[in-house]
């Protein structure tokens, strides 16, 4: 949620061409364009800085933090030379989850949930840690990270009033500038097993968390206006069922359900024999709009599932590495045809068949 206090950086006007100025011949930090320049020679500079026991800025999913070798912290709560009206809030900064649950003792349940939500603007909290943990996801940190191979001290920075860049202390070497950095907080989650609370509301809310920690089944066909919109709103209804809620309310329990296609355009909506179909087995399809199988989208997906054989090598064609099962919608039964331009029987038998293998996937995924 807003804060009333601000952004120091972004109150800076903070870019390459700043209009920054020293005061009273202070030394100025190097200020490197994340967007215009080597990332890799950013980040060598940035890890060489903070190696040298300096601090350095860098752009964040949720704004500039200051960046700094916990070791050279004589305050591990807060770098020393910063003015009093700033406040800083320490997080200790991971490349991978994994590094993170190398280091620390996490159940399996935890590692899935850590895995879920990261990289992104989730703190990690824990009695046993003295800081939250994060995992960033702008790249500029994330490179950082990744080239000073250790976790680092990361303080978010907020300030009443407007603070010059000079003014954050000589120990600041290097600043990295990225002119998109948005403003905002990280959400801090405390994880227990199979449950999780928020400690601190951030960026993200509930709604988003449970989104990034909901199972993801995508159905995949060629122009997503017939057979997977069919498959997706066949999913749903029958699921829904199952659990006894509102198709609405899948989400809320764990589940989104999706659909794309390989050769989909954008926005286009489903055909009208599709819509018509789908309204005699109790589902309205008249707000579909097609999309793409976007790398993001497949790349993310637990569950993917496909209309024929051409659907899944295509996709092992281009996507070589999943995280997800993929999946022909008939199993053994083989190819669902495209039934458009066909006519309504057509569809009437095509929804029909899906919806027969709708029910037997749910089995078969353990969801019933």
């Amino acid at each position: 949620m807003p804060s009333p206090q601000r952004s120091v950086i972004m109150t800076l006007s903070f870019e390459v061409n700043s209009k920054l100025k020293t005061r009273n011949l202070k030394l100025m930090p190097v200020i490197l364009d994340w967007r215009s320049a080597s990332p890799d020679e950013l980040a060598r500079q940035a890890t060489q800085a903070i190696a040298n026991g300096s601090l350095v800025v860098l752009p964040t999913e949720v704004g500039y933090v200051l960046a700094a070798e916990p070791a050279t912290l004589s305050d591990p709560a807060r770098p020393s030379g910063l003015p009093d009206s700033l406040n800083t809030f320490r997080v200790d900064g991971y490349f991978d989850p994994n590094e993170f649950f190398a280091r620390t003792n996490t159940s399996a349940a935890e590692r899935v949930f850590g895995n879920r939500i990261w990289p992104g603007p989730f703190g990690w909290v824990d009695d046993d840690l003295p800081f939250p943990a994060w995992v960033p996801s702008h790249f500029a940190v994330a490179s950082v990270l990744s080239q000073y191979r250790a976790p680092l001290a990361l303080f978010e920075m907020r300030s009443s009033q407007a603070i010059e860049l000079a003014d954050l202390g000589e120990r600041i070497e290097v600043a990295i500038a990225d002119s998109a950095t948005q403003w905002g907080s990280l959400t801090l989650i405390r994880p227990n097993e199979s449950r999780w609370s928020i400690v601190r509301e951030g960026s993200l809310s509930e709604a988003d968390i449970r989104q990034k920690l909901a199972r993801k089944i995508v159905f995949i066909c060629t122009g997503n206006t017939c057979r997977s919109p069919m498959a997706e709103g066949l999913f749903k209804l029958r699921l829904a069922e199952r659990l006894g809620c509102a198709a609405e309310q899948l989400p809320r329990l764990g589940f989104v359900i999706s659909s794309a296609g390989l050769s989909a355009g954008s926005d286009d909506p489903a055909t009208k024999d599709s819509v018509d179909v789908l309204r005699e087995f109790g589902l309205d399809l008249t707000s579909h709009r097609s999309r793409p199988a976007s790398f993001d989208l497949i790349s993310t997906a637990d569950d993917l599932i496909v209309m024929t054989r051409g659907h899944l090598q295509s996709l092992l064609g281009n996507y070589p590495a999943f995280n997800g099962a993929i999946r022909l919608l008939c199993g053994t039964e083989g190819d669902l045809n495209d039934p458009i331009g066909r006519g309504p029987d057509v569809y009437r038998a095509c929804a029909t068949v899906v919806r027969n293998h709708v029910d037997r996937l749910i089995c078969e995924m353990g969801l019933s």
